[in-house]
């Protein structure tokens, strides 16, 4: 695989082993992380373990991160994956490579994805394109639903869906982090996550931060990745809404009330996250087996992101 090329612009000839797999650990299944390893060690120079599982060593993992391509590092606690990819991003830059590419436990590349990756990312550069990432059309395991691609409009950013058919890559304002492919070039110029956030809307924040600054993210229609977002969805007047953990949820109210009050975000998309969090309070609070101790986690997360206490905040 490492002798696949692809042609950059400004990088010349690029070898796949100039990508370096960043793999954010946080108590993974051994099933799943064993699944993600066999699909990415072939395709990258150097794959980046960042274990944020307070107390993990490697020998925990037994024989599945034994290949010399593996570095691991943990980081003896969860401090987020903001910090982890920042982490990973701090050891490809060390070793001289070109890319990274980012990764989550639960996910699956399909073979050749990373060669496909460089070579839309090569294309769209020599045509002048400022490129900040490039990534596949993530499928939900759960629905089996492609992801949309997020464009601008009047009142913040709408979805738009992704033809799975198509052969060009489709301009998003952000695409999710697992299966990004990002330039370490682009990092300098851009800044690398947003290490408060700790766990959601890292992704968003940085997208927006790269937009920006000129340059856009791409989705590639002709890799699909199979992911898993949240732990269950429900529909409500037609719209599915997807359900995580209490825990989880705090974050996605706190970020939400934090961006849109001192995001360097347009002015549209922080009045477009402002006006979802009320809906996030109803739906998360309602839903929990949990329900009043969730209202309560909630009110908390609102008043996290209006006073700026952030990072790991309340579970310290």
């Amino acid at each position: 695989m490492s002798s696949v090329l692809v042609k950059d612009r400004s990088l010349g000839s690029i070898a796949v082993s100039n990508v370096g797999a960043i793999v954010v650990l946080y108590q993974p299944a051994h099933a799943l992380l064993h699944r993600l390893i066999a699909g990415v060690i072939g395709q990258v120079g150097t794959v980046y373990i960042i274990d944020n599982t307070p107390g993990a060593t490697h020998e925990g993992y037994g024989s599945i991160l034994d290949d010399p391509k593996i570095v691991y590092e943990a980081l003896n606690d969860n401090l987020g994956i903001a910090t982890a990819h920042n982490r990973g991003i701090e050891l490809a830059r060390r070793d001289g490579l070109t890319h990274v590419l980012l990764m989550d436990q639960d996910s699956e590349l399909v073979p050749q994805t990373v060669a496909c990756l460089l070579e839309q990312e090569a294309r769209l550069l020599e045509s002048g394109v400022a490129v900040a990432a490039i990534g596949p059309v993530f499928v939900d395991e759960k629905t089996g639903d492609p992801a949309p691609a997020i464009v601008p409009s009047l009142f913040g950013s709408k979805r738009v869906p992704v033809n799975l058919g198509a052969s060009e890559p489709v301009r998003s304002t952000y695409i999710i982090a697992s299966g990004s492919l990002i330039r370490l070039s682009v990092l300098e110029s851009i800044g690398g996550m947003q290490d408060n956030l700790f766990i959601d809307f890292v992704d968003i924040e940085w997208g927006e931060r790269a937009t920006l600054a000129g340059y856009g993210c791409y989705l590639v229609p002709a890799v699909a990745m199979k992911h898993s977002i949240g732990d269950e969805f429900v529909t409500i007047l037609g719209r599915r809404i997807v359900l995580h953990s209490d825990f989880r949820n705090y974050y996605i109210v706190r970020n939400s009330v934090f961006l849109s009050l001192w995001g360097a975000l347009p002015v549209g998309r922080r009045l477009q996250l402002a006006s979802k969090v009320p809906y996030y309070f109803a739906c998360y609070g309602w839903f929990s087996a949990r329900r009043k101790y969730a209202f309560r986690l909630l009110l908390l997360a609102v008043k996290d992101g209006i006073f700026k206490r952030m990072g790991k905040g309340r579970f310290q």
